[in-house]
């Protein structure tokens, strides 16, 4: 008989047992880590769930608190109309001084230049954005009395674009057109 060897033949590369299949391993892993996780997702919901009573009940107080301030409110509307009124009628005035023409300011500012031979026939005003352009037709005794109301008038810082525009003489007088614009000098509040 010929001798047999026993012995054990080891290898430790391959596994012992079968190998495990996919669904075997989700499983697994569902029930020992997947719980901790299921655990988690519901302690959120819960807690969002709680939260949302609590909101809830906020927004029922709430709700309650601006409910009872309607009355009040209601009750202020007639001064809430007065106030825009008053403020319109203010922005009303206070715009219609800011655009309104300082006439008076105008006529003495001429009045200080006119030398007391010219006397004026006519005075025309004409308001235009940003100035007033005025023409007056008026006769003088001699030249002096046009120079001297013309160079006043020039020098004014006042008053611009001074023209005499037409000179004429008749009977020993002479009649004159002249014209120019000043600022806007407007009121003030």
């Amino acid at each position: 008989m010929p001798k047999v060897k026993i012995g054990i033949h080891l290898d430790l590369l391959k596994p012992q047992s079968n190998p495990e299949k996919i669904p075997v391993k989700i499983i697994r892993w569902l029930l020992s880590t997947g719980r901790f996780i299921f655990i988690f997702v519901e302690i959120i919901v819960l807690i969002a769930f709680i939260t949302r009573f609590k909101f809830d009940a906020d927004l029922a107080s709430k709700k309650e608190a601006i409910e009872q301030q309607i009355p009040y409110i209601e009750s202020l509307k007639p001064y809430e109309v007065l106030i825009r009124q008053t403020q319109l009628k203010i922005s009303t005035i206070q715009t219609s001084r800011t655009n309104a023409v300082d006439y008076p300011d105008i006529l003495t500012r001429i009045a200080d230049q006119t030398p007391s031979g010219v006397r004026l026939i006519s005075l025309n005003f004409k308001k235009e954005v940003g100035k007033v352009t005025f023409s007056m037709n008026a006769e003088a005794q001699n030249n002096n009395d046009i120079t001297s109301l013309v160079q006043g008038l020039k020098q004014d810082n006042f008053f611009s674009e001074i023209n005499l525009s037409s000179i004429g003489l008749e009977k020993n007088i002479i009649q004159f057109t002249l014209s120019g614009s000043s600022q806007l000098s407007s009121k003030q509040l």
